[in-house]
C-alpha cells in the first residue's frame, strides 16, 4: 500500500443547500438520501452565558425546554420522546446555545411537532427547576474540589478580568438566586425566530422542509420580546505575565493552566499558528508529550489547545502533574518554547504534524453530519465556504522558517499567564 504524501492530498469544499423558512429562519442542509437518520441543530447565536443577567440562566434554560410545554407535561413529553427515539443534545458556550436533535427519518412527522413544543411553548415548571438546580449545585460543588477546574477558573478570571463576561464565575450561592421567571425571561429574550439558524444533515428532502416550515416557520415566535442587542465586550490585550496559586488542601496532584490571548480565526497567522501549536502540544507525539510525559514522567497527559471565540482565541496549556512537579513541568514547557524559537524544526517532524492535521481535516468532512458541523464553524466565525481548501493549502505551505518566526512572535514566556492549583502543604 502506498500512502500519499500530505502534499498530494486534496480536500473538497462542501456547499450546503440553503433555504429560508416563512418567518425568515435560515436553514443549511447537507443531504444524504441513503441515510435513515436526520440530524438537526438549532443555533441561538445570542443565548450564551455572556448574555445572561443572572448566573446559570443560560445553561439551565436549555435543560428545561423538555420539562413540560403548553400541551405536554414533563412525563408526557418524555414518554413521546422515548417512544420515537428522539435524541436531544443541548449545549451552551459563552456566546451561543445549540439544541441538537437526531431521529429516524420515518418518524419526522411525529418528531417535529415535539421539537416545536420544546422550542416555542416551554413552561419552565418551578418544581422541575428545583430538581435541576439541586443536581447542578452538586456537580458544581464537585468541580470546586478539582484542581484542574480551579486552575482553569483562576486563569480565565485573570486573563479577562473578573468583571468581564468571559472571566466571570459564579459562586455556589448564586444557584439560590435562580427562579423559573429568570429562565422564562431569558427564553423570551434570546430564543426567537430572528436570532437563530438551523443546520440539517442526513435524509433531508422536500417533505421534511415542508414539515419544518409548518412547525417552526409559520409564526414569528418571540420576535416581539427578543433582545437582539449584541453585547460589545472590551478585551484587554495586554500580556498577563504572572503566576497565581489557588490552594486546595485535599489535592493529591497539581494542575497547571498556562496560556495567553491569540489572534482571531480569520487572522492570517491563525492556521500556521495552529500547526505550531500542534507540534508543540496538540497531539500525542507533540514536544510537550514526548518530554513531560514520556521522558520525565511528570504527568499522564499534557495538552496545548487554541480555543477560538468572537474576539480572538486563547492558547491554553493544561496538565495534571505529580504534586511536587509543577515547577519542574513549567521549566520544561519554557524549555520547549525556547527550542522552537531557536532551533528549526526538521522536515520529517513538520511533515508528521501536517499529516496529522490534514487527517483531522479529512475526518471533519467524512460524512454529512461531520460536514454540517464543520460548516457551522464557518458560519460562527464568518469564514468563507472555501475555508477547508484554504486551510489545507495553508497547512501544506507552512515551512520550518514560518514555525520559528511564529514561535518568536507568540511564544514569549513573559507574555504567558500561569495558574496553578495544588495542595500548598505538600
Amino acid at each position: 500500500m502506498i500512502i500519499p504524501k500530505f502534499s498530494q492530498i486534496k480536500v473538497k469544499d462542501y456547499f450546503p443547500e440553503s433555504k429560508v423558512l416563512s418567518n425568515g429562519i435560515k436553514v443549511y442542509s447537507f443531504n444524504n438520501p441513503e441515510m435513515d437518520v436526520v440530524f438537526m441543530k438549532i443555533i441561538f447565536d445570542n443565548a450564551g452565558t455572556i448574555s445572561q443577567d443572572k448566573f446559570f440562566t443560560a445553561s439551565l434554560t436549555k435543560t428545561q425546554l423538555n420539562q413540560g410545554t403548553k400541551d405536554f407535561s414533563a412525563q408526557e413529553l418524555a414518554d413521546e420522546i422515548d417512544f420515537y427515539g428522539l435524541n436531544y443534545l443541548p449545549s451552551t458556550s459563552n456566546e451561543r446555545t445549540s439544541l441538537g436533535f437526531s431521529f429516524l427519518k420515518q418518524y419526522q412527522k411525529d418528531v417535529l411537532p415535539l421539537i416545536e413544543q420544546m422550542i416555542k411553548y416551554p413552561v419552565f415548571p418551578e418544581n422541575n427547576l428545583k430538581v435541576a438546580i439541586n443536581n447542578a449545585r452538586q456537580e458544581y460543588l464537585l468541580k470546586l474540589q478539582k484542581t484542574n477546574f480551579l486552575a482553569h477558573k483562576t486563569f480565565m478570571q485573570e486573563l479577562f478580568g473578573k468583571e468581564n463576561p468571559y472571566g466571570m464565575y459564579a459562586r455556589v450561592e448564586d444557584y439560590d438566586n435562580v427562579k423559573a421567571d429568570d429562565l422564562r425571561d431569558f427564553y423570551r429574550k434570546r430564543y426567537s425566530c430572528n436570532q437563530c439558524y438551523i443546520m440539517l444533515s442526513g435524509n433531508v428532502d422536500e417533505e421534511f422542509y415542508s414539515l419544518l416550515d409548518k412547525s417552526l416557520g409559520q409564526d414569528f415566535w418571540n420576535k416581539t420580546t427578543a433582545d437582539t442587542t449584541r453585547q460589545e465586550i472590551n478585551i484587554d490585550l495586554t500580556p498577563k505575565n504572572k503566576t497565581i496559586i489557588t490552594p486546595l488542601d485535599s489535592a493529591v496532584q497539581a494542575s497547571i493552566a498556562m496560556g495567553r490571548l491569540m489572534p482571531k480565526v480569520a487572522h492570517e497567522d491563525f492556521i500556521s499558528l495552529s500547526v505550531l501549536n500542534c507540534l508543540f502540544g496538540g497531539y500525542f507525539n507533540s514536544r510537550l508529550m514526548s518530554n513531560i510525559r514520556e521522558e520525565k514522567g511528570y504527568t499522564y497527559g499534557i495538552d496545548s489547545v487554541i480555543a477560538p471565540f468572537k474576539y480572538g482565541s486563547v492558547m491554553l496549556i493544561v496538565s495534571d502533574v505529580t504534586a511536587d512537579k509543577d515547577n519542574a513541568t513549567l521549566d520544561e514547557i519554557r524549555k520547549e518554547m525556547k527550542r522552537l524559537r531557536e532551533e528549526k524544526v526538521s522536515e520529517d517532524e513538520l511533515a508528521t504534524v501536517k499529516n496529522y492535521m490534514i487527517g483531522d481535516l479529512l475526518r471533519a468532512t467524512d460524512g454529512v453530519q461531520e460536514i454540517s458541523e464543520n460548516y457551522e464553524y464557518f458560519i460562527r466565525y464568518n469564514l468563507p465556504d472555501t475555508y477547508n481548501s484554504y486551510m489545507l493549502n495553508k497547512v501544506q505551505s507552512t515551512t520550518a522558517d514560518d514555525i520559528i518566526e511564529l514561535a518568536n512572535k507568540y511564544f514569549k514566556e513573559d507574555e504567558f499567564l500561569i495558574s496553578i492549583s495544588k495542595n500548598n502543604n505538600k
